[in-house]
């Protein structure tokens, strides 16, 4: 449902995309997802390992409340941390959580 009606924002090695959940008070939950076409075992292990170490040391940069989803471009097994982490917050701004709708 996140990748569905989630707002994304786009870099040039990720696309991150942002849904609030309905229980506002909430914490932010993070998935990310590497293609094979991406990179091999250890290079998408890699981009898994540091996106999650920024999201750990860096969560006033994602919405409160949300689920977030970044989903890899190719090039991102050559990031590093400080890479990762300024590729994020270029895009902070943009991240605005879509609320789900209400249910009827």
């Amino acid at each position: 449902m996140v990748q569905r009606f989630g707002a994304r924002a786009h870099t040039r090695h990720f696309v991150v995309i942002v849904r609030a959940r309905e229980l506002r008070d909430a914490p932010t939950r993070l998935g990310v997802t590497v293609t094979k076409r991406v990179a091999n075992a250890v290079g998408r292990n890699r981009v898994k390992r540091v996106v999650r170490e920024v999201f750990r040391r860096n969560r006033h940069l994602f919405p409160i409340g949300c689920d977030v989803v970044v989903i890899a471009k190719s090039g991102a097994p050559l990031l590093g941390y400080d890479d990762v982490l300024t590729e994020i917050t270029r895009i902070r701004r943009r991240l605005k959580a879509t609320r789900p709708p209400e249910p009827t």
